[in-house]
């Protein structure tokens, strides 16, 4: 028998174990079963909270380290949908997002990065068309500036929903303990904001006001994208 089935195994046994149809003689069978099996496979607990997670990975849409408003708006995703992001990068492959969360988490958080940087990326370029006359610096710092009010805009429509049951908090710290064990935390870097860059601040949260996120009817910890144009 495979890893995964003994896992669904014992996972359809501790939920039959807890749940609240079952009587007191099938929940002691249940569990009793269930331990019955981690002993005979030697598996831990961490080891089935682990696999109730997953992973998926998106391009982060840049090469070496994301830039600090590529990584917060990353963040935003992650929080929209109750999951966890590492930054992999790499001198063979460009840097991508990994997603880590419970059932289809993962991926819809990667879909709402790449609309949503999409999104940013158009609104970015039409911003800084409007920029004459200024140094490429100059151009740079601003973009950045308006990218990361665009991403504060967005962040505040999500606060009112961000966060996780527990019992998917506890499979994802299981999964990142089981799979990714040793990483190490990022620091963001962003720019000095300057005084003349403070029109590039109003002009890129009014334009992040066009991008929705929204609370899954269920108010379970998922969350649905409507992109805005």
């Amino acid at each position: 028998m495979d890893d995964n089935r003994i896992l669904d195994k014992i996972k359809k046994c501790l939920e039959m174990a807890k749940s609240k149809t079952s009587n007191p003689n099938e929940a002691e069978i249940a569990l009793r079963q269930a331990c019955k099996l981690m002993d005979l496979y030697s598996l831990e607990m961490g080891d089935v909270m682990a696999s109730r997670a997953g992973e998926a990975s998106v391009p982060a849409g840049s090469d070496g380290s994301p830039p600090a408003w590529r990584v917060r708006l990353a963040q935003v995703c992650a929080d929209a949908f109750g999951t966890r992001f590492i930054i992999a990068t790499s001198w063979l492959a460009a840097a991508r997002f990994i997603y880590v969360g419970c059932a289809a988490a993962p991926e819809l958080s990667g879909y709402a990065y790449q609309v949503l940087e999409r999104q940013l990326q158009k609104a970015r370029r039409e911003y800084l068309k409007t920029q004459k006359r200024c140094k490429r610096s100059t151009k740079v710092a601003r973009g950045d500036a308006f990218a990361n009010a665009w991403i504060d805009a967005v962040w505040s429509k999500i606060e009112a929903f961000a966060g996780v049951e527990d019992h998917i908090a506890e499979a994802i710290a299981a999964y990142m303990e089981k799979h990714h064990p040793d990483l190490e935390k990022a620091e963001l870097k962003r720019r000095k904001l300057k005084a003349r860059d403070e029109g590039a601040v109003a002009a890129g949260y009014q334009a992040g006001k066009s991008a929705q996120l929204h609370q899954a009817v269920s108010h379970q910890p998922r969350a649905r994208l409507t992109a805005g144009v």
